[in-house]
């Protein structure tokens, strides 16, 4: 075997048997896919800094393994697909991590809050900007509840596909803050900066069908079709996957997106969040005990569970009734 070979033997191998905590992967051989799933068991499925952390890990061992996979003795595969989903039933993501936030801001913690903020656009950029690597497609696949930061991080690949049950907001502006990783600079490129005022300003919930209309997202398929949707759909992109690439590279040319832009962005965030009232950080204390009270920390979450989308509106509603 070729030294280059090697080198891409033993990364790949550290990628696929390695255990990034919260997230984990497998590789689909037959259709040179590699699968990432954000898996929080038992915890609030949040855009936590060790979440961060795995991703980041994840993601440069693709970047370092050149986008190849060892599958088998001497044979290595291109990862010619990256697929992103969550391993929480009825949960893509529920956004940043709001204790951890609220607790930050009330110390006027800037550090920490930069430091969150910072790694959040560095794990944001190396999907959004295709671990460097030049054959890769990527592809969110989105079951569940996607809030915030979850619309943002899912928004970093160039093919959304969504279960029907599926329910998108940006919940931010309710504790007088914006989602500042992201969100505006993919929704207004993907869907115009109209549709992205729509989503953040507005702070609803959108349904999948919605979204779809609003070109937020591509394709919506029936619940527990999503995994046989994205299948089907590698099967009929490979036919055209080099023109597919192509065109995603020709519209990043027309309108870049860039770091400078994201740490820009971000940087409005920290401030934003610096500036928050004792009010606006107990509007963000009752979304996290909304959250709190789906995900206990047992094993037994379904003693406990409750409607999601009825306890973000009571919270919701109690903070209009308290304007």
């Amino acid at each position: 075997m070729k030294p280059f070979e090697q080198g891409l033997v033993n990364y790949q191998q550290r990628l696929l048997a390695h255990d990034y905590g919260q997230v984990f992967c497998r590789f689909d051989a037959t259709q040179q896919a590699l699968w990432s799933y954000i898996h929080q068991p038992n915890r609030i499925p949040c855009i936590n800094h060790d979440l961060l952390k795995h991703l980041y890990q994840h993601h440069a061992d693709i970047q370092r393994s050149g986008g190849y996979v060892h599958v088998e003795q001497d044979n290595i595969v291109p990862i010619r697909y990256s697929v992103f989903a969550s391993a929480t039933p009825g949960y893509f993501n529920m956004g940043g991590d709001l204790q951890k936030m609220a607790a930050a801001i009330r110390q006027q913690d800037r550090a920490q809050l930069e430091a969150y903020a910072k790694l959040s656009i560095d794990v944001v950029a190396q999907r959004a900007f295709r671990f460097e690597l030049e054959h890769v497609t990527k592809i969110s696949l989105l079951q569940g509840e996607v809030l915030g930061a979850g619309i943002e991080a899912a928004m970093t690949s160039d093919v959304l596909i969504a279960e029907k049950q599926a329910v998108f907001c940006f919940p931010e502006l309710f504790f007088n803050m914006i989602p500042g990783m992201g969100a505006y600079s993919f929704i207004a490129r993907k869907a115009g900066l109209a549709i992205a005022d729509k989503m953040i300003l507005g702070c609803e919930r959108y349904t999948a069908t919605q979204c779809l209309e609003m070109g937020l997202i591509d394709m919506v398929v029936e619940e527990g079709e999503g995994e046989q949707a994205v299948h089907d759909f590698i099967h009929k992109n490979n036919k055209r996957a080099e023109g597919f690439l192509s065109a995603q590279k020709a519209k990043s040319r027309i309108n870049p997106l860039t770091y400078d832009e994201l740490k820009d962005i971000v940087q409005v965030w920290v401030e934003n969040a610096l500036r928050l009232s004792e009010r606006d950080l107990k509007v963000m204390d009752r979304f996290y005990r909304a959250q709190s009270r789906l995900f206990p920390d047992t094993a037994t979450v379904d003693e406990a569970k409750m409607d999601e989308s009825s306890e973000l509106q009571a919270a919701q509603q109690s903070f209009a009734v308290n304007q």
